[in-house]
Order: structure tokens, then sequence, then C-alpha cells
């Protein structure tokens, strides 16, 4: 049997519906300066929140539950981002120094010799002069003060120290297999009884949580980017915020 009210969650999945077409209609709205790199990137992170979000949707509807937070997880962290790339322009070095280092890591990977899926890249003539440049601009951004954070700074940084240890710790609990998630997926007591369960009935009241938790992240990611842009939009973004709030009750 489904688990949990099936009208609460459909409300809160036509309202996530609908948000996406309303939100996805607004970033047609905005405009950005293609040459200014916090743009660029703060774009990209919310093209990613929008289309993670989205691809939530046919996971519902095929009825792949379980594989609801496993992208939900991704989508949290693309907020966090997003959410301190737009408070702190400076938290974009820490994006580039990261991304340097594990492009570093994997051209050494490569001139390893003994990683065959990596042959062609280490037999490129410039692999040396690109892990050179690769170690140079590390030293410049690591002389300057830069880091990168870990996840759990990040979400303290971003404000969300709470969302770190509650919801964000669900979500990696069923992205690694965690014990505790796969019980909950594939296993059920009745009578005193383990049944096992591949493709169990919906809990709507755990895809209640995990879609609220998307239209949230949304509405959120949307005042950030929109509020980065100088965009016009911010009226509709908050009859949206108070379409959200009345669902939880909180209007």
């Amino acid at each position: 049997m489904p688990l949990g009210d099936m009208s609460t969650f459909q409300e809160v999945f036509d309202f996530y519906e609908a948000l996406l077409e309303n939100l996805l209609h607004l970033a047609g709205r905005f405009g950005f300066d293609a040459e200014h790199q916090l743009h660029l990137n703060a774009v990209a992170l919310y093209g990613s929140i929008l289309e993670l979000s989205s691809s939530l949707k046919p996971l519902y509807k095929s009825e792949h539950y379980s594989s609801v937070p496993i992208i939900l997880r991704s989508l949290l962290e693309a907020h966090v981002d997003l959410e301190n790339l737009t408070n702190d322009p400076k938290y974009g070095y820490s994006l580039d120094l990261s991304y340097l280092k594990e492009s570093l890591k994997f051209l050494k990977e490569a001139k390893n010799d003994q990683n065959t899926y990596m042959e062609i890249i280490s037999q490129k003539p410039d692999v040396d002069d690109r892990i050179n440049n690769f170690e140079s601009e590390i030293a410049v951004l690591e002389g300057k003060g830069y880091k990168i954070f870990n996840n759990f700074e990040k979400f303290e940084k971003a404000k969300l120290k709470k969302e770190y240890r509650t919801i964000y710790n669900m979500l990696c609990c069923a992205s690694h297999n965690n014990y505790r998630s796969l019980r909950d997926r594939h296993m059920s007591f009745n009578n005193g009884e383990l049944k096992v369960e591949y493709f169990k009935k919906p809990d709507f009241e755990e895809l209640e949580i995990w879609f609220g938790v998307t239209c949230e992240i949304l509405v959120r990611a949307s005042f950030s980017i929109h509020g980065l842009l100088k965009s016009t939009v911010m009226p509709e973004l908050q009859a949206l915020r108070e379409k959200l709030n009345k669902i939880r009750g909180e209007a």
C-alpha cells in the first residue's frame, strides 16, 4: 500500500510543475554580461538547478522513486554554490581552484603509464605544458589565500548549516547506499515478518518532502540569480514565494 496522503503530495507536485514552467519563462527575461565571469558561472549554475529540478518529474512519473533523492543531492549542492557565488563573488576563486586541482590530478594520472583508459591523453605533446600551467595557476590562487571549501564549509558559508546536518545528510545516505537508505528502500516489516521489495509503492509523505525541498530551492535560487542580474521580475517571484508559503501553511 502507498504511504502518506496522496492529495497533499499532489498539491505540492502540481505547484512544482507550474513553478518550473514559470521560472523557465522568467529566465528568458534576464540579461547578463557575456564577458563577466561571475555572470557566466551564476547563469550556468542556475541552468543546472532548473534542469536537475525538471529531471525529477520523469523519475516520479515512471515510478523510479528511489532515484529522486540522489538527483536532489546534486541539486542542493548546485544551489549552495549559487548562493555562495551570488553573495560573495570571490567564492568563484574556490570553484576555479577546485577545477584546476581536479584537472591537474587527471593529467598526472594520465602520465602514470599504468592507466590504460588515459593512454591517448598521456601521448599528447602538450601534456607537460598543461600540467605546468595548472600548477602555476594553482600557486597564484593559493598564494592569494584562496582555498577549496569542503561541503560543510560551503553549507555554513551559505547559512545552511541546519540543512547540511538534516536534509543533506539524508540525501547523502541515499546516494552512498548507506544501510539505512537501502533498508528503507527495499525492506518492510508486516506483522513482524521481513519483506524484500523492489520498486516499492510510493511513500507520499517522503515524496512531499523531496518535492517541497525542490520547490524551495527553485524559489531561493531564482531570487538569487535575478537579484544578481538586477532583473525586473521580482514581483512575479514574490507571488510564487507567497504561493509556496501558503501550501506550506506559512501564509
